[in-house]
């Protein structure tokens, strides 16, 4: 399962930024590790089962501060595909049989009187 890891990390030099990178990629099943956020403070690790709290730990530990800010699991381009699909099958509109102009028919019923009563059924 693909994971998308976002961490809060006080990184205030490039060395700073250089040495959370190499930590992130160390990691065991880290596929991609980013900078982002607005005083590039944060660190977006995608990865198929990386343990989270660990990498977090070891941040903490190298760099000061650092904190788990969300763990989501990361979706292909094909299953990003199918999704798509199938909210467009749900999606689709429900036809009534008749316009809302008019009132739907008229309901019918009919009841049927046995005329020879002699028969031995009865309903208590």
């Amino acid at each position: 399962m693909k994971q998308k890891i976002v961490i809060k990390v006080q990184m205030t030099c490039k060395k700073c930024r250089k040495k959370a990178m190499k930590i992130a990629v160390k990691a065991d099943g880290v596929i991609k590790v980013e900078i982002k956020g607005e005083g590039k403070d944060e660190l977006v690790v995608i990865g198929n089962e990386v343990d989270s709290v660990k990498l977090t730990r070891k941040l903490q530990k190298k760099l000061g501060f650092a904190s788990l800010l969300s763990v989501q699991e990361e979706k292909d381009e094909k299953e990003k595909e199918k999704e798509k699909e199938s909210k467009e099958i749900k999606q689709t509109p429900i036809e009534w049989a008749y316009c809302s102009q008019f009132p739907p028919p008229p309901y019918h019923h009919q009841f049927v009187v046995d005329a020879n009563p002699s028969s031995n059924c009865f309903i208590l």
